[in-house]
C-alpha cells in the first residue's frame, strides 16, 4: 500500500508516504527490545542505520554495555533547540497463547498493524522518522537544531536512558516534544511517579505466645489503611486526583512465627503542585498516624525514586505549535489532555524544555495482547511531526 498526503503551507510540499513508514515500523516491530531485562540494541542499530541514511549526525550513548541510546542531529542555521524524544524498547510480550496473532509478527488485518510496540512507543519512533525524510525531500533547512532521541529503558523508569543523557548534560533545549501513543492529542500535563519502600520492624515470638512479640505486619496493615488518608483532596481540572497504590508486600518466615519484619513497595502518583518533599511527608504522615494506635510501631520510609509532575501553559509555543499541526493533518482540533502515567517528558522538562507528548496509538492498548496501531493515524502522526518540526524550527525552503 502506498499513500501519501501533501501540504504546501509551509512553502513547499510535504509529502508522508505511507508505505515507507509502515515499513520502518514492521522492522521495528519484529525487532524485540524488550525491556525488562533490556534488549534494546538491534533496535537501536535500525534507527541508527536510519538516521545515517538521512545524513543526520549520529551520536550513540550507552548507559551500560548493550543498553543504546542514538541521538541523530539535524543542524541548520543558528536558531533553537527541538528535541524529539521517544522510546525504543518495550516491555515484555509474555506468552504467545495470550495473542491471536504473533506478537513480533507485525502482521496488518483491516488496516492496523499488530504486535507489541507497534503503538508503544515505535509508531512514534517509525513518524518521527518518516517526517525526517519528507522535509528533506521537500528541500527544507532547520533554523535551529532538530535532535531525533530514541531511547532507552522508558519502561522501567528511563534511568538507564533519558534520564542518563539528562545527567550526561545532553537534554537541555528550548522545545520538547515527546513520543507516546495519545492518538494524536497533545499532553500539557503529566501526573508525577514516586516509587516509595516501608518496612516494619516487629519482634520474633512463637506463634502460641505472639504477647511476647510485636507483629510487624500487624503494624504495616495499619500504615497501609492510613496511606490514602494523607493523599490532597484537590483535583486538578485534567489530571484528576493524587493516588497511590501498595503494590508489593513481603513479611513473616513461617506461620506459626509472629513476624519481626514486613515490606511494601508504594507507587504514588502526584499533581503539578506537589514536589518530592511532599511526598515523603505524607507518607511520613501515615506511619504517625498508625503510630496513634500502635505506639510501640516501628518503621522507616525511604523514597526509592521520585520524578515530580508537570504542566505547560496553554498558550505556550509548544502547545499551539503542536495543537495547529494535528488540527492541519486530521482536520480535527488538537485536542489538549492530561497524562496519567509517567514518561520520559519529566526528564526533558526537568532540563528546562517546554515540553508537551503527542504521537500516533491508543495508550488503553499498550501493554496489552492486543497492542496494534491503526496505520492511517500512523501516517498523520508523521505528519503533525513534519509540521511541528518545521514550525518550531522556522524552516524556509
Amino acid at each position: 500500500m502506498t499513500s501519501s498526503q501533501r501540504d504546501k503551507g509551509e512553502g513547499a510540499e510535504i509529502r508522508i508516504d505511507g508505505s515507507r513508514v509502515t515499513a520502518l515500523l514492521a522492522r521495528l516491530v519484529r525487532t524485540r527490545s524488550e525491556n525488562p531485562p533490556g534488549e534494546e540494541s538491534a533496535a537501536a542499530a535500525i534507527v541508527e542505520a536510519e538516521s545515517q541514511d538521512l545524513s543526520l549526525d549520529v551520536e550513540v550513548v550507552e548507559s551500560e554495555p548493550g543498553r543504546p541510546s542514538v541521538i541523530a542531529r539535524w543542524r541548520g542555521r543558528p536558531g533553537p533547540r527541538l528535541i524529539y524524544c521517544s522510546h525504543i524498547d518495550v516491555v515484555p510480550a509474555g506468552p504467545p497463547s495470550l495473542w491471536d496473532v504473533d506478537p513480533y509478527g507485525a502482521e496488518i488485518v483491516d488496516g492496523r498493524m499488530h504486535g507489541r510496540g507497534s503503538s508503544d512507543a515505535k509508531g512514534c519512533v517509525a513518524a518521527a522518522f518518516e517526517a525526517v525524510r519528507a522535509l528533506k525531500e521537500a528541500g527544507f533547512e532547520p533554523e535551529g537544531t532538530l535532535e531525533l532521541m530514541m531511547v532507552a529503558d522508558e519502561e522501567t523508569m528511563g534511568f538507564k536512558g533519558a534520564g542518563y543523557l539528562m545527567e550526561r548534560g545532553l537534554l537541555g533545549s528550548d522545545f520538547g516534544i515527546v513520543g507516546e501513543p495519545t492518538s494524536l492529542r497533545v499532553v500539557t500535563a503529566q501526573r508525577g511517579a514516586s516509587w516509595a519502600r516501608i518496612t516494619t520492624k516487629g519482634v520474633a515470638a512463637h506463634g502460641s505466645a505472639p504477647e511476647r512479640g510485636r507483629n510487624a505486619i500487624k503494624h504495616m496493615a495499619e500504615i497501609v489503611l492510613q496511606l490514602e488518608e494523607t493523599l490532597p483532596s484537590d483535583v486538578h481540572p485534567i489530571l484528576g486526583g493524587a493516588n497511590i497504590s501498595v503494590g508489593t508486600i513481603h513479611g513473616g518466615e513461617k506461620v506459626n512465627i509472629v513476624p519481626a519484619a514486613c515490606v511494601i513497595e508504594v507507587d504514588r502518583r502526584s499533581l503539578p503542585h506537589e514536589t518530592r518533599e511532599d511526598v515523603l511527608a505524607q507518607l511520613n504522615e501515615a506511619v504517625g498516624r498508625a503510630r496513634r494506635r500502635f505506639p510501640d510501631l516501628e518503621a522507616e520510609v525511604d523514597l526509592m525514586f521520585s520524578g515530580e509532575a508537570f504542566e505547560v501553559e496553554r498558550d505556550a509555543v509548544t502547545v499551539k505549535t503542536v495543537s495547529q499541526a494535528v488540527w492541519d493533518a486530521t482536520g480535527a482540533p488538537g485536542k489538549l489532555i492530561g497524562f496519567r502515567g509517567a514518561s520520559d517528558a519529566r526528564f526533558l522538562v526537568e532540563s528546562g524544555a517546554q515540553t508537551v507528548l503527542c504521537g500516533p496509538g491508543d495508550i488503553a492498548l499498550a501493554h496489552t495482547a492486543r497492542e496494534s496501531i491503526d496505520l492511517h493515524e500512523l501516517e498523520q502522526g508523521a505528519r503533525v511531526y513534519a509540521l511541528s518540526f518545521a514550525r518550531l524550527l522556522g524552516v524556509a525552503s
